[in-house]
C-alpha cells in the first residue's frame, strides 16, 4: 500500500486471495533452505502452505517496478514465484442506485457474510 493503492474502480486495497493450498520444492545445495535449516539434505522435498494472491494495476512499467520491488522486499522467500499476466478486466458503469435486480442491494440476499 505504500507504493500503490491497488485501486479497482472506486475501491482500494483490492485483491483476491485463494484458499490455502500447498507448494513443494526440492532445494539444491547452497539454497537458503539447505543453509538455514539444520539437517535438511539437498534434494529433499519440502512442502509448505500457500495462497495465491491476485492484484490488478494499470499497465505502466514504472508502477510495475515499484510494486514488484515492494513485493520482493517484504516476501519471506528469497525467490517467490510470481506470475505477471496482461489480461482484460471488467470495468462497471458505477451507479450504486442502479435498479438491476441481480445486484446485492436489490436481490434480497444482501452481501455474503464477511470473513474479515
Amino acid at each position: 500500500m505504500a507504493v500503490h493503492p491497488l485501486s479497482y474502480g472506486r475501491y482500494q486495497r483490492n485483491a483476491s486471495i485463494s484458499a490455502v493450498g500447498a507448494e513443494t520444492a526440492q532445494p539444491k545445495a547452497g539454497s537458503t533452505t539447505t543453509t538455514h535449516v539444520a539437517g535438511f539434505a539437498p534434494g529433499g522435498t519440502e512442502t509448505y502452505p500457500m495462497v495465491e494472491l491476485k492484484i490488478s494495476i494499470e499497465r505502466d512499467l514504472a508502477v510495475l517496478e515499484k510494486v514488484m520491488d515492494a513485493v520482493l522486499e517484504v516476501h519471506h522467500y528469497e525467490e517467490p514465484v510470481i506470475f505477471l499476466r496482461e489480461d482484460w478486466a471488467s470495468r462497471a458503469a458505477y451507479d450504486p442506485n442502479r435498479d438491476n435486480p441481480h445486484r446485492w442491494w436489490n436481490n434480497g440476499k444482501g452481501l455474503p457474510e464477511r470473513i474479515g
